[in-house]
């Protein structure tokens, strides 16, 4: 498996933005800005964890 692969997942996560984007300006309550967070720290804890470390062998 290349280790591209889950960063690429990562990157679609966001993809969820949108729809939440839409249903917010279509409803206008605050609530749903919430969602939008929760799909934003969802995208990000993704990418850190796929996130290429160094490892230290000693």
């Amino acid at each position: 498996m290349s280790a591209s692969s889950p960063r690429l997942v990562t990157l679609l996560a966001l993809l969820g933005l949108a729809p939440v984007a839409y249903y917010m300006q279509g409803t206008g309550r605050t609530i749903v800005a919430l969602s939008l967070i929760s799909v934003v720290i969802i995208a990000g804890s993704l990418f850190l964890m796929t996130k290429p470390t160094e490892s230290s062998l000693a």
